[in-house]
């Protein structure tokens, strides 16, 4: 595996060389979504995001584009974050030229039809709709208002329905043209690479036209602003979904390494903690999760579980009782290398095809600006002594718990 980073016609460019690849992934990243957004426009980037697919200017429809990926097997689609929108085509390698011409003519050239605009509003409030109706996934977006408060960094991203009804086409364009740019894009490509130098001509080329400089900016990132430590809200579900969140780490921070072996230790295979305590010996649940997420400002660990409604207080005093023991580290050691052994394997084969390569690049170069080998994350993971997951094992006392549930 060979990775080259190029500034190609003042783009940033991560060619990603896997020679024994059977597949190439073509993506352009752009940190353009829901952090950027104000009150009155929440929900624009993931609704641009729809309104790429509907027709540019050499493939005009949506029709026409179907037609082009149905000539060749490849896999064609987006992806959404909180600071970022993702566009990606996989095929076989000798489509990259086609895969680089849809995505630009798709990002550089997008038309956002009228009759699109229209009908697309009703999809996209159909998809707010369909959240909504899983309270899995709602209440993981009210703890996060709950916890970090009102402000973008948190907005639901699909925004509320009054504010996808009053987008305009001219809303659209001026959206994009503020972060569409070169300045704040990324491509990548991963898998096996034939011709780099047609591949650069081919980026040189086809993305000319994008707006030099991005000129819109994200606010400053906010930090927790819970003013209790616990909350609910009520929509009658059959289930009582928990969430539970804790501070963290940042991406920067080496303690994420223990932090994400301490969660493996809560939940990470069937013998983990939570999974053996609250599912398999008392039945309390179908799922629940624990992991630690770094990001690029704070880290949180969340504790997730959809608990049976009617012995709820029971399934959340077990998991509290649970971290409690982490906190004095009433746990067999045996449990902490089982973990850190779980977390190396899951980490290397998460990287056996070109679209795991090109995530794991592209995530660490848009978000901490370097980027780090597979071989170096291992040994970090390797060196995490019991002593330090003690350690870290302290910051999920009570006092630092904050929980929400829907019932």
């Amino acid at each position: 595996m060979e990775t080259k980073i190029l500034d190609i016609n003042w783009i940033k460019t991560i060619l990603v060389n896997l020679p024994e690849s059977q597949s190439t992934t073509t993506q352009i990243l752009v940190k353009a979504w829901s952090v950027y957004e104000t009150k009155e426009i929440n929900g624009i980037s993931h609704f641009l995001e729809h309104m790429f697919f509907k027709g540019w200017k050499k493939y005009k429809t949506p029709k026409e584009v179907a037609s082009t990926i149905d000539e060749i097997w490849w896999e064609f689609n987006a992806f959404t974050g909180e600071e970022y929108a993702g566009y990606y085509v996989k095929s076989a390698p000798e489509y990259i030229d086609i895969a680089l011409d849809v995505l630009s003519d798709m990002l550089v050239n997008a038309q956002f039809p009228e009759d699109e605009l229209e009908r697309e509003k009703w999809v996209v409030i159909q998809e707010i709709k369909m959240y909504e109706d899983l309270p899995q996934k709602l209440v993981i977006d009210k703890f996060k208002l709950f916890y970090y408060g009102d402000n973008s960094y948190w907005w639901p991203i699909l925004g509320p329905e009054e504010n996808i009804k009053k987008f305009t086409r001219q809303d659209l364009f001026n959206y994009k043209e503020s972060l569409y740019t070169k300045d704040n894009s990324l491509i990548i490509i991963s898998g096996k690479i034939n011709n780099e130098n047609k591949i650069k001509d081919l980026i040189a080329n086809l993305f000319k036209d994008l707006p030099e400089k991005k000129t819109r900016q994200k606010p400053p990132f906010p930090g927790i602003n819970a003013t209790k430590h616990k909350d609910f809200f009520k929509k009658w579900t059959q289930q009582t979904h928990l969430v539970i969140g804790i501070p963290g780490f940042n991406m920067m921070d080496e303690r994420k390494y223990s932090a994400a072996v301490l969660a493996t230790i809560l939940w990470g295979n069937m013998s983990s903690l939570l999974f053996q305590e609250v599912r398999e010996k008392r039945g309390l649940c179908y799922y629940i999760v624990a992991s630690h997420y770094a990001h690029p400002e704070d880290g949180i660990f969340l504790i997730r579980s959809g608990l049976q409604k009617d012995k709820f207080e029971e399934g959340k005093k077990v998991i509290h009782e649970i971290l409690d023991q982490l906190v004095e580290w009433k746990i067999p050691e045996k449990d902490f290398e089982k973990a850190k052994n779980f977390l190396i394997g899951k980490t290397k084969i998460g990287l056996e095809t070109s679209d795991q390569w090109a995530d794991f690049v592209w995530e660490q170069y848009l978000l901490k600006g370097k980027i780090e080998n597979i071989n170096s994350i291992v040994e970090k993971i390797k060196k995490v002594s019991l002593e330090d997951v003690k350690e870290i094992a302290k910051i999920l006392k009570k006092e630092n718990r904050y929980s929400y549930w829907i019932e």
